[in-house]
C-alpha cells in the first residue's frame, strides 16, 4: 500500500521559499508571481497562500533567508580573538565586501534586498537592529578592556552603523561603483574615523 507522507507546514513553507528564490536568482523578484511559484510546485496559489498570506510575506521570509546568512558573517567576526578596534574595523569593511560581492553575482536577488531596505520589511529592520547590537557589543568590550573611552554603546552603535551606510547601502554601493570610486578604502577610512571617536 502506497502512503503518502505528510509534509509539515514548516517543511512547505521552506519548499515555497526555495522555489521562490530559484525564479528570484533567475528573472527576478518583480516578475515572478504566486501562480508562478505555484506551477512549479504542481499547486495552485490558493495553496500557496495557504502558507504565505501574500507576495510581500515571500519577499519577507525570503529577505530574512538572505540576511541570516550576512548575520552568521557578522557573528563570526566578533568573536573573534582579537581586540575590539581590530573587530570593529573586520566588521565595517568585511560587511561591505560581502554586500559588494552579493551586488555583483546575485544582483537579481539583491533588488530584491534593495527595495526591502527602501520600503523597510521587517527582516531589514531586524538585521539593521542585529547589525547596531553587533557594533554596540564591541564597542562594550573596547570600553572593558580600555581601548575605547567610556561611551554609551547602544547610542554610539546607532551612530556609527548610520556613518557607514555609503559603504553599506545596496544603492549607494552601485552609485559609487559607477563613478569608479575605491569603496573598501572608503570603508575602512570611515571605520578609522569611528575609532578615531572612540580613544581614551
Amino acid at each position: 500500500m502506497n502512503i503518502r507522507q505528510k509534509i509539515s507546514a514548516d517543511d512547505m513553507r521552506e519548499r515555497i521559499l526555495v522555489v521562490a528564490e530559484e525564479h528570484f536568482r533567475r528573472i527576478g523578484y518583480a516578475k515572478t508571481a504566486v501562480a508562478d511559484i505555484a506551477q512549479a510546485m504542481g499547486m495552485s496559489p490558493a495553496n500557496v497562500y495557504r502558507f504565505f498570506p501574500s507576495k510581500l510575506a515571500i519577499n519577507d521570509a525570503l529577505c530574512a533567508k538572505v540576511m541570516r546568512e550576512t548575520d552568521a558573517l557578522i557573528s563570526g567576526i566578533v568573536q573573534r580573538q582579537a581586540p575590539a578596534s581590530e573587530r570593529l574595523v573586520a566588521l565595517i569593511v568585511e560587511l561591505h565586501r560581502h554586500n559588494k560581492e552579493k551586488l555583483t553575482s546575485e544582483h537579481r536577488l539583491f533588488d530584491m534586498v534593495e527595495v526591502a531596505m527602501e520600503e523597510n520589511w521587517p527582516a531589514i529592520e531586524a538585521h539593521c537592529e542585529s547589525v547596531v547590537s553587533q557594533m554596540a557589543r564591541l564597542v562594550g568590550e573596547g570600553i572593558a578592556s580600555g581601548e575605547f573611552r567610556p561611551v554609551d554603546p547602544a547610542d554610539f552603535a546607532e551612530t556609527a552603523f548610520s556613518a557607514t551606510a555609503k559603504v553599506f547601502h545596496p544603492t549607494m554601493i552601485a552609485q559609487s561603483a559607477r563613478f569608479g570610486d575605491d569603496q573598501e578604502d572608503q570603508a575602512r577610512r570611515i571605520a578609522q574615523l569611528i575609532l578615531a571617536a572612540l580613544r581614551p
